[in-house]
């Protein structure tokens, strides 16, 4: 008897209107929050950094390589025609903080910040991540334009350092 009620709750719970706007309003205020585009192409980085950063109630898309990273930002030079009005819709969902890992396969942290920095995106912050402390490595990513280089692992004390970089993305009013 049990084994049926519940059957029957699963098949028919449908959303409800008052669900479906409580859903829109939920997507609303993720836009509104930060959003940060997280770059790195190892597996374990990638999701302690996503889970940094929700913690502090950012939204957060993580991609694995530089190339998607460029994909993403509309930025792909041999991009297909469908891809580049995917790029508005990308847009809409605007980029505040952009953190990537310094050494990438293909297309490394710096040279993702050299090609942001050279683009439209060039007022989007970045921050560059390594789990080397290479003093020449730091200087040069600072003097291409990075907000900031950051240790990892990263800690969620960490990213207070971000929150100044987060604030001058906002529009100035």
């Amino acid at each position: 008897m049990e084994l049926m009620k519940s059957e029957n709750i699963v098949q028919d719970r449908q959303p409800q209107p008052q669900e479906e706007e409580e859903i829109m309003q939920q997507e609303e205020e993720e836009e509104q929050r930060f959003h940060v585009l997280a770059v790195d192409d190892s597996v374990i980085d990638r999701k302690l950094l996503e889970k940094l950063l929700k913690a502090s109630s950012y939204q957060v898309t993580c991609v694995e390589s530089g190339e998607k990273a460029l994909e993403y930002l509309g930025l792909l030079h041999h991009s297909s025609p469908a891809s580049s009005s995917s790029q508005h819709h990308h847009q809409g969902h605007k980029v505040n903080l952009i953190m990537t890992d310094f050494s990438m396969p293909g297309t490394s942290g710096y040279d993702l910040l050299k090609r942001i920095k050279g683009s439209s995106w060039k007022d989007v912050p970045v921050v560059v991540m390594s789990s080397e402390n290479v003093p020449s490595r730091i200087s040069m990513c600072l003097e291409g334009g990075a907000e900031e280089f950051m240790l990892k692992p990263l800690q969620l004390s960490d990213l207070h350092k971000i929150q100044a970089h987060l604030l001058k993305s906002l529009p100035h009013s």
